[in-house]
């Protein structure tokens, strides 16, 4: 689960901003939507983002994201880091931005974070509460000649014993331009490991435009999750009275005309060794993978219909709507959140969406999942029916807002002055909270108006 996460000197974000999923203990409401980590704190289920265009919804996911490709993928050779200091301030242009993380996992919490700028990794650091005290794992400097120094807590490895030995030697071969995390994993230190599978497997970014690749071929495998599908699309009422997958033999010139003979050789190779191939297009997405007999088979989905006289009617998926598609594959998001651990963090959950499905779908989480079950949602909307403190407690609702230097404010609603009884969708839009847009006069565009 993620506590809170802080970033500074990051694209849009110049100054330390926090990001928490920590529950505010003053609020009554909504008991519910918290998980209990000990007897005095609880974590939120989920949170909100709100703000205008370029305001920062998504450049925090993005940061998140960055430092979690980074961790899990690290730094091949001598290449720079692609980290983007706030360019808006000189000072801060030759600065290091910095990244950290709170997160429990295992019943353990963990304190990591790390110092960058394009070169090497300045400062790196990770402390771990397996009980009540923390305990220091390792702390990392880097010199300005790129000598890194590693120091190891008596937690992580003894004194004198082979771990340390075998710590120190991995230090010495860390890369100035490496976390010291990333190359420890790459050597099989075990300690370490539940930290990176946090962050590899747990920690989900989705962009404002995501497939969920494995859709077809999870939809074939696996009939509960068809059924959920189905039914689900049904009470969204997106006219769908289910959805099936179909397969058919696998025809290169009618599905791919034109292509090359060697893609065509490595795809046939691919398949033969039990590999599963998603090929993409524009509009639509097909599944090629192995039959029983070892042939090529394309699996694809299709929707099906009610006519007006109770007939079945077939559609491609790729024939619905650009919103039946978007829900389609949120879905199972929403499978894994109900039945998974994961924490995902989504951008713009309501793109294409009617303005009561991204409602459904958060419902459906917090009315699906356990008490004790420990996944997250966080997302970025502009849809304002959310902002409902009969939906949502107030210290799930956050905003962000530049200030007049062009920097991304970060701030939760729990933390603002309000009049109990105003209605919060009203309050955001007449500009109580930020977060929103301040239009210019249209007769300064220079376009000719009507008489």
């Amino acid at each position: 689960m993620l506590l809170q996460f802080i970033v500074e000197n990051f694209r849009c974000f110049a100054e330390e901003t926090l990001f928490s999923m920590v529950a505010s203990a003053a609020l009554e409401q909504h008991k519910s939507h918290l998980i209990q980590l000990t007897p005095e704190t609880h974590l939120l289920r989920t949170s909100v983002l709100y703000g205008a265009n370029a305001h920062g919804k998504t450049k925090l996911i993005e940061a998140i994201g960055f430092a979690k490709q980074l961790i899990v993928n690290g730094i091949q050779g001598t290449k720079s880091i692609p980290v983007e200091p706030f360019r808006l301030d000189k000072r801060l242009r030759t600065q290091p931005s910095r990244f950290e993380f709170i997160i429990s996992y295992q019943n353990i919490r963990y304190h990591y974070g790390f110092l960058i700028n394009h070169q090497r990794v300045l400062e790196e650091w990770l402390f771990v509460t397996p009980k009540k005290r923390e305990v220091r794992y390792f702390e990392r400097v880097t010199s300005e000649t790129g000598k890194v120094t590693i120091e190891i807590g008596g937690s992580l490895a003894r004194q004198n014993s082979k771990q340390r030995q075998f710590l120190e030697f991995v230090a010495q071969g860390t890369r100035p331009n490496q976390l010291f995390l990333t190359e420890a994993l790459e050597r099989n230190v075990e300690k370490l490991k539940p930290l990176y599978e946090w962050f590899e497997e747990i920690l989900q970014v989705v962009p404002a435009t995501p497939r969920y690749l494995p859709l077809e071929i999870r939809a074939n495998q696996e009939k509960p999750f068809m059924t959920y599908l189905s039914e689900f699309l049904k009470q969204a009422d997106t006219g769908i009275h289910s959805i099936k997958t179909v397969e058919e033999h696998f025809d290169y010139d009618k599905h791919f005309p034109g292509l090359p003979e060697q893609i065509r050789l490595a795809i046939e190779n691919d398949i033969r060794s039990g590999a599963t191939i998603l090929m993409l297009g524009e509009a639509t997405s097909y599944t090629l993978c192995a039959n029983e007999s070892g042939e090529p088979v394309l699996i694809r989905l299709e929707t099906i219909h009610r006519g007006h006289d109770g007939s079945i009617v077939s559609f491609d998926f790729s024939k619905e709507s650009a919103g039946t598609q978007r829900l389609t594959h949120l879905l199972p998001i929403l499978v894994d959140l109900l039945s998974s651990e994961k924490v995902y963090l989504i951008d713009e959950l309501d793109r294409s969406l009617h303005a009561l499905l991204p409602q459904f779908f958060l419902e459906a989480y917090l009315t699906g999942v356990s008490k004790t079950h420990r996944s997250q949602l966080i997302f970025t909307t502009h849809d304002t029916h959310l902002l409902d403190l009969n939906l949502l407690r107030q210290d799930e609702i956050w905003f962000l807002e530049k200030d007049e230097h062009g920097a991304s404010q970060l701030y939760s609603l729990v933390n603002l002055k309000m009049n109990p009884d105003l209605n919060i969708q009203t309050g955001y839009l007449q500009g109580r909270f930020g977060g929103i847009p301040f239009v210019g006069d249209l007769e300064q565009l220079g376009m000719p108006c009507k008489e």
